[in-house]
């Protein structure tokens, strides 16, 4: 039951369908902290990636995983909406990022997704509005295209991320080290993770914000990387997707 409650209590559904994770690799970027703090993160949330087999981009590739830290995050993401809001945001509403921009939490974060053909045949016509900020561009919105038939048990559709956003207060890291805050930004960045998440009594880096950096694990927990690992082994187009994850978490946490 504490497997469940933890599984339904965090993650988020896309359009009520299906959870959304990397199936493009994963490019980092990290912007706002000194180079050797940002090199840091960057290994750190590579590492964690491999460890729950996410798929992670080569050298010199471009960014689709953005980190920002910033003493004034508001401004910065005022500034993505006035000036980038097709790249950053995709097909959201201006009243859905103004709320976005106007929460009060120390870390926001916005992932961008779409549908995929989860039997792996053509997807779209065109590219996917975030696909702007990775070097394409597109002037209409894409027609997705699927093949296969749907049960109730596989679907014909999965949902990938296509960029993710993490916008950081700066003067809310405070007492955090760099470890919690590395793990703190894998966590939400290869995952999909309620902005009101419900953690019950789960050891997890997600407490970070939700009292002192003290009182927090120092890094990412068992449980953490457990839920990672089931997310990322299990079939992406099964309908009982958080039950197979269920099954993979208690597999990995037993005593």
């Amino acid at each position: 039951m504490k497997i469940t409650n933890f599984i339904y209590g965090i993650t988020a559904l896309e359009n009520e369908e299906g959870l959304a994770r990397w199936d493009v690799p994963v490019c980092p970027f990290v912007s706002g902290l000194p180079r050797q703090q940002g090199k840091f993160v960057l290994a750190r949330i590579s590492e964690i990636a491999r460890a729950a087999a996410v798929p992670l981009a080569g050298n010199d590739c471009h960014p689709n995983l953005f980190v920002f830290v910033t003493p004034q995050p508001n401004e910065l993401l005022q500034a993505m909406e006035n000036r980038y809001f097709a790249v950053s945001f995709g097909g959201a509403s201006p009243s859905q990022v103004d709320a976005f921009i106007n929460m009060a939490q120390p870390v926001r974060v916005w992932h961008g997704s779409f549908k995929q053909n989860a039997q792996g045949g053509p997807l779209v016509e065109g590219l996917p509005g975030s696909a702007q900020a990775l070097g394409g561009g597109m002037s209409v919105p894409p027609m997705y295209t699927f093949h296969g038939a749907a049960s109730r048990l596989v679907s014909n559709i999965a949902w990938t991320f296509s960029a993710v956003y993490v916008v950081t207060d700066e003067r809310r890291l405070q007492g955090v080290s760099q470890g919690q805050f590395a793990d703190y930004v894998a966590m939400v960045g290869l995952a999909e993770i309620k902005p009101a998440a419900h953690l019950g009594d789960t050891q997890t880096i997600l407490r970070l914000f939700a009292g002192t950096p003290q009182a927090a694990p120092a890094g990412m927990s068992e449980w953490d990387q457990a839920f990672l690992k089931s997310l990322y082994g299990t079939a992406h187009n099964s309908t009982l997707q958080r039950s197979l994850m269920m099954r993979s978490m208690a597999r990995d946490l037993q005593p």
